[in-house]
């Protein structure tokens, strides 16, 4: 299993994100927004126009514990999850639904998705790793508060 340090904690890789693409190789734009039936009449939050894109991880990690997005200039996006597949499957990351879109939705998971869509439409790798904490959550926090400090990752706000 390969291994990497950030913040003197070791990761095992977990494996490329790779999105759907079609014929040609050209990563698959989506706008699920445009499913929605959207009765309420809600405005879509600033992260809802998408594009979007679908992935998911390689592996079947259902752990806790913090998380780690790379390309090859270093580290992207940090964050703590509960179960790893969920967080980067087809309900979390790795699939925007309609009502994600709008406001009320997960802003999160639209922001980290079209970010990783345009990551990967213009040629650039990205990479997941994964350290376990099976502690409560008040430990994996610390241990991403301290991976923040260090890595000081753009995607993080």
């Amino acid at each position: 299993m390969i291994q990497r340090y950030f913040a003197e904690l070791s990761f095992s890789y977990v494996g490329s994100i790779r999105p759907k693409r079609d014929e040609l190789g050209k990563v698959i734009e989506e706008f699920p927004q445009v499913k929605y039936c959207n009765e309420r009449n809600l405005p879509l939050h600033k992260y809802g126009l998408g594009p979007f894109c679908r992935f998911q991880i390689a592996q079947d990690c259902q752990q806790r514990g913090v998380y780690v997005l790379t390309n090859d200039e270093g580290s992207l996006y940090v964050g703590e999850c509960q179960n790893l597949k969920l967080r980067w499957g087809p309900s979390g990351y790795g699939g925007i639904s309609p009502r994600n879109c709008y406001l009320g939705g997960q802003e999160t998971n639209c922001r980290i998705n079209n970010l990783i869509y345009r990551e990967t439409k213009s040629g650039t790798d990205l990479d997941l790793w994964f350290h376990s904490i099976e502690d409560d959550k008040r430990g994996r926090l610390e241990v991403e508060s301290k991976l923040l400090v260090a890595l000081e990752p753009p995607w993080n706000k």
